[in-house]
């Protein structure tokens, strides 16, 4: 219904009725960002300078029986190619504001438009490294695409790592919200995990899972072409290299120009390192 007329009439068109402009701003929402933290990034250290990155791996060795007189054959545990790491990210988010609209406007805008940067950069860092979880065990997809997430999914694929011997510290398993949603009705997550949380998510972390998992909820997995849903994973660690050479904000202002930007960039790489170390599967939906 609509407001009745004001007396005198004049006291809206001669603007004695002022329209007052917000100092709180709503913020868009963002996705959990977990999946580098789920990764092996350590190898930043070791690219102090250079563009590619080459990483070590052994290989395990069979024990042969002793044979007195005779010299045992030498086994080789470094028989297996090494991973190749190469910086071929660059990424960049500036945001450019004017003197007039920074001196005049109501809000902190140098504050909204270096965090949206940042979070504009670092969604992308994270997105590449969601971007390699269908490659993973030798591009198996556990699941159906479009189905709920069950139970006898994640055990199995649980089972898929313990069988390759891969270490039970450091494992995660990351979901989006409708895998989230799909677990929640397994009764025994509930009852066992769950309720000390008492359900709580904190920066898209739940907490473990019966499964081993640190469980990381995002809704910036890639999405299955020409499907329904995503692709989760199940990892340890050191499936997936990390590196990021270049991650800074910057702000630098242009007096000729007027205006001030407002700059996150990165220059990273990723590689899968090990590719029995994780498990892909597909989500409900997108």
């Amino acid at each position: 219904m609509a407001l009745s007329a004001r007396l005198p009439t004049t006291l809206d068109t001669n603007k004695f009725v002022p329209e007052i402009w917000s100092k709180l701003v709503e913020e868009a929402a963002k996705s959990n960002l977990v999946a580098f933290d789920a990764i092996n990034g350590q190898f930043r250290g070791d690219l102090v300078k250079g563009d590619t990155l080459y990483i070590p791996k052994t290989n395990t060795v069979t024990a042969t029986e002793v044979v007195v007189g005779t010299k045992g054959a030498t086994l080789n545990p470094f028989n297996t190619a090494a991973a190749t790491l190469v910086i071929d990210q660059w990424w960049e988010a500036p945001v450019d504001i004017d003197d007039m609209s920074n001196f005049q406007s109501q809000v902190e805008l140098e504050d909204y438009a270096a965090g949206e940067a940042a979070y504009a950069v670092n969604k992308k860092i994270d997105s590449t490294v969601c971007a390699l979880f269908s490659a993973l065990n030798g591009g198996i997809i556990k699941g159906t695409d479009g189905s709920a997430l069950t139970d006898d999914v994640l055990i199995e694929i649980a089972e898929i790592l313990n069988e390759a011997d891969v270490p039970d510290k450091e494992r995660s398993l990351i979901v989006d919200p409708s895998g989230l949603a799909d677990m929640l009705k397994i009764d025994k997550l509930l009852t066992a995990d769950y309720i000390s949380k008492k359900g709580a998510i904190e920066n898209g972390i739940i907490g473990h899972s019966i499964y081993g998992c640190l469980v990381r909820v995002t809704n910036n997995l890639t999405a299955v072409a020409a499907g329904t849903g995503n692709y989760g994973v199940m990892l340890q660690k050191r499936a997936i290299g990390g590196a990021i050479q270049i991650q800074k904000p910057w702000v630098k202002r242009f007096e000729e120009l007027h205006n001030t930007r407002f700059q996150a960039e990165a220059l990273w790489g990723v590689v899968e390192v090990r590719d029995d170390f994780g498990v892909p599967f597909y989500t409900r939906k997108a």
